[in-house]
């Protein structure tokens, strides 16, 4: 609890409900960056704690990789160290009960990212609520708790690397609409256009 609370409560949660916006207005390249800061430096490594059952890894592992060595960006990603002990690392996700560490009831969460004037993060932790029953082969369901590993993480880890939620600029271009980072029940494991346009934009 001391280390969630040290790294602060980001507005970066994963998989809620969210209203569908139309505009033929914004451009196409719209991300968004505005509540999340950026990493302070372009190279981690994530370290997958004990909690994450090593069925999982695999997921885990692809999740991290959408977002290493986007092009036009200098952004890499290493690892996973699976089953870290290491203490305090950078970079690193974990599964937890949310209701015991005083986090909303949402399927994920990322601390220590949230954007404050000209800042940069230097540590994230991907939280995933062991409240929710968990899955690897694409299955998400809001009435059942049902989700998806690599979608959610995916997700977070665009906040990891500095991306806000889609709606949170205002109304969502197409492109956004589709973005990993635009919150919705459905399988979304692959970064878009989008995705990869606001972090190259980043580093």
């Amino acid at each position: 609890m001391r280390r969630l609370a040290s790294l602060g409560m980001a507005i970066a949660v994963a998989v809620t409900p969210v209203a569908v916006v139309t505009t033929t207005a914004t451009p196409a390249h719209a991300y968004c960056l505005t509540q999340i800061s950026r990493w302070k430096y372009a190279s981690y490594t994530l370290h997958s704690r004990k909690s994450i059952p090593t069925s999982w890894n695999a997921s885990v592992k692809s999740a991290m990789r959408q977002w290493s060595g986007i092009k036009g960006s200098g952004l890499k990603y290493y690892g996973p160290q699976v089953r870290s002990n290491a203490a305090n690392p950078a970079f690193q996700i974990e599964k937890i009960n949310f209701a015991n560490a005083g986090i909303p009831d949402y399927p994920g969460i990322t601390l220590g990212v949230e954007k404050s004037k000209g800042s940069r993060h230097s540590t994230a932790a991907v939280e995933l609520n062991s409240r929710f029953t968990w899955n690897t082969s694409g299955a998400m369901s809001q009435s059942k708790r049902k989700t998806d590993v690599w979608t959610v993480a995916v997700h977070e880890m665009g906040h990891a690397s500095g991306l806000s939620h889609t709606g949170a600029c205002g109304a969502m271009t197409k492109a956004e609409k589709a973005s990993v980072m635009n919150v919705t029940w459905t399988k979304k494991r692959y970064p878009n256009s989008d995705d990869k346009a606001g972090i190259a934009k980043l580093y």
